[in-house]
Parts: C-alpha cells; sequence; structure tokens
C-alpha cells in the first residue's frame, strides 16, 4: 500500500497523458475532412468483372485516400480486375481495373503471358481434389499411333508446366471466377496447344498431375 502511495503521483500523470492524447486523436479525427470512395464490398480475385454488387462506397479520411482511388463506383463496374486480389474492404484504385478485357484474358496475361488458353474435357481429373487456381500440372492425353500396321493408342505428355486458369465448379482458393461449365480451363504454351486440341476433337481422354511447388517449369 505504501508503494503504491509513493508512485501514486507517477500513476496518476501517465492516466492523464493518455487521456490527453486520446483527446487529441479524438478531435483529429472528428475534424479531419473525409471524402466517398469506392471500397470491394468481398474479396475481388483477378479476372472479377466489377459488378454494382461486390463494391460499395464508404467514407475514408482524405489523408489516407491514394490519388488514383475511385471516387464513382461507375468507373468501374464492367471493367476486370487486372492487378490484385482486391482485399474486402479495400479501396479500389484505378490501377486494379482494365477495360475491354474479358476474365479469362485477365487472368492469362496475368498468370500465363505468352501461352494459350484451352479447356479440358468435362471430367478430367475429377479425382483430384484441391486443384486452385495458378497450380501447374502436366497434362497427358491419349494418343494415336500405328503399332505394326495397326491403329493403336498410348497415354503420353502433352503438356508440361500448365497452369491452371480455371477449376470445375468454382474456386478451390477464391483466386480467379467460377467456370460453370465444370471444366478445367489451362495455359500452355503454343506449341503444346496443337496436341491438345487435336485430342479433345477427336474425343481423347486427358488427365492432370499436380507438380510440387519445387518443381521449376
Amino acid at each position: 500500500m505504501n508503494l503504491i502511495k509513493k508512485y501514486m503521483h507517477i500513476i496518476l500523470a501517465i492516466i492523464l497523458a493518455a487521456a490527453a492524447g486520446y483527446g487529441v486523436l479524438y478531435m483529429i479525427n472528428l475534424n479531419a475532412p473525409t471524402v466517398p470512395v469506392t471500397t470491394a464490398r468481398e474479396k475481388l480475385p483477378i479476372g472479377t468483372v466489377i459488378t454494382n454488387q461486390n463494391i460499395k462506397i464508404e467514407k475514408y479520411p482524405k489523408i489516407a485516400v491514394p490519388d488514383d482511388a475511385v471516387f464513382d463506383k461507375n468507373q468501374v463496374i464492367g471493367k476486370t480486375v487486372f492487378e490484385g486480389p482486391v482485399l474486402q474492404d479495400d479501396i479500389i484504385r484505378l490501377q486494379h481495373v482494365k477495360d475491354n478485357t474479358g476474365s479469362l484474358v485477365a487472368l492469362l496475361n496475368t498468370l500465363a503471358p505468352g501461352r494459350e488458353a484451352v479447356d479440358l474435357p468435362s471430367g478430367t481429373a475429377t479425382g483430384l481434389s484441391g486443384v486452385a487456381v495458378g497450380d501447374k500440372v502436366d497434362i497427358y492425353g491419349e494418343v494415336d499411333f500405328i503399332d505394326q500396321g495397326k491403329a493403336a493408342t498410348t497415354t503420353t505428355k502433352v503438356a508440361q508446366g500448365a497452369i491452371i486458369l480455371k477449376v470445375p465448379g468454382g474456386n478451390k482458393d477464391a483466386s480467379g471466377p467460377v467456370d460453370v461449365e465444370g471444366a478445367y480451363v489451362v495455359a500452355i504454351q503454343p506449341k503444346e496447344a496443337e496436341n491438345v486440341n487435336n485430342g479433345i476433337v477427336k474425343g481423347k481422354k486427358f488427365s492432370i498431375t499436380l507438380l510440387s511447388p519445387e518443381v521449376k517449369k
């Protein structure tokens, strides 16, 4: 008890200083001018075509608003998230979006520039769970050949290190748009596209193998 009395003046000084500090912060926040800006109502992955439903207007302190913030939500409705993802409640900036860009084009240019996008037949790798947008896979497909004068079929690797752009039934990690067709969309090298597309046209079956993150392609 004596110890508390001895340091009571110090304790009171700390309490008064803290109260004064909170008072200053309160007055600053009270008097700081705010501006309405467009923010994300939810996480907006790369490739999202922005609609009125996934954005909102909120007031932010003017000092905290970046120069390229979007003030009028009509500036971004219908545009595609090209740089992101934009997290929930984040201020949407002009650098986040691009015009005249389909969601698949945005994904292709962002995740796999210089490659071609192909959709594998529905049912490919139905038993392989956990594959997400951005993962790398090897693609195996049926290939026809002639064996001792007779037509035969074998399975071989038709694309190496393909990048997943869409997954069947939605996004495993919410980082890309939903594929309502139930098929994988992958980005492959142009030289591999001919073999894959030939197999698709001929109704061949495909399978994919998920690569370890350590595997460099």
